[in-house]
């Protein structure tokens, strides 16, 4: 019954022509709907980011590839499905390219996401863009070649931040959200998201060495076998050529 009385007044409203309650009240719900959803991804990026170096890759890949088909459909002049139809290929083709060569991923993954920290860290002007470029490609090339500490690093800082900035948002400390609060908490979880990375790494890089060495040790175990057997025959010729 209380569910049909608002249901009532909310129609109310709106016939009555003031609807803006109403508007402000779904906006405010899918602002926190928004901020919730970028806290779990942050977690997620923060806490498993190496676990999904290959899917976030290949999701910035495809971005990445849109932007550039957008470009070049603004270069051509091409409209309406053409423009489109390029973006869209290209943002396929760059995210595959991403996905099968799994450095180019980590690449574009790490560049678009120590840029996007710096360039908000720092106040704007074309000059942040520029020390935020540089810096997101130094450390893209330096996590070529060191993969796994490097995007350890930087999905638990890039992750941990997001979750915080929006944690203090969703609390209502938006005026603090990339001075104050905001960055301590996401510091916290960017420290802790590392560790717990580095851990489930180790154990899986444990785990690959005892594998390996099992399997040596059964190699040797095989290889010793033959050569008892070997010998074995040896000595069975030797005594059928005494006899």
């Amino acid at each position: 019954m209380e569910q049909m009385t608002n249901i009532q007044d909310q129609l109310n409203q709106i016939l009555n022509g003031q609807p803006g309650e109403l508007l402000s009240a779904a906006g405010t719900q899918a602002a926190y709907g928004a901020l919730a959803a970028a806290v779990v991804v942050g977690l997620l990026v923060c806490f498993f980011g190496l676990k999904l170096v290959r899917i976030l890759g290949t999701l910035m890949g495809f971005f990445a590839g849109a932007a550039i088909g957008a470009a070049a459909g603004l270069i051509i002049g091409l409209e309406g499905m053409a423009f489109a139809g390029i973006v869209l290929g290209a943002g396929i083709v760059f995210g595959l390219l991403s996905w099968f060569l799994y450095r180019v991923g980590v690449f574009l993954l790490v560049l678009a996401q120590v840029s996007g920290l710096v360039l908000t860290l720092l106040p704007g002007s074309w000059i942040s863009a520029v020390v935020a470029l540089a810096a997101g490609i130094i450390v893209a090339i330096l996590s070529v070649i060191y993969v796994e500490p490097f995007v350890i690093i930087v999905t638990g800082i890039y992750g941990g931040l997001t979750a915080g900035t929006n944690i203090a948002a969703l609390a209502g400390l938006d005026a603090m959200t990339w001075s104050g609060i905001g960055i301590v908490i996401g510091a916290v979880i960017a420290v802790i998201g590392i560790i717990v990375q580095f851990m489930m790494h180790s154990r899986k890089v444990g785990k690959k060495e005892r594998n390996y060495s099992k399997k040596v040790k059964e190699q040797d175990s095989m290889e010793s076998e033959v050569e008892k057997a070997r010998h074995l025959l040896d000595d069975d010729d030797d005594d059928d050529l005494q006899d």
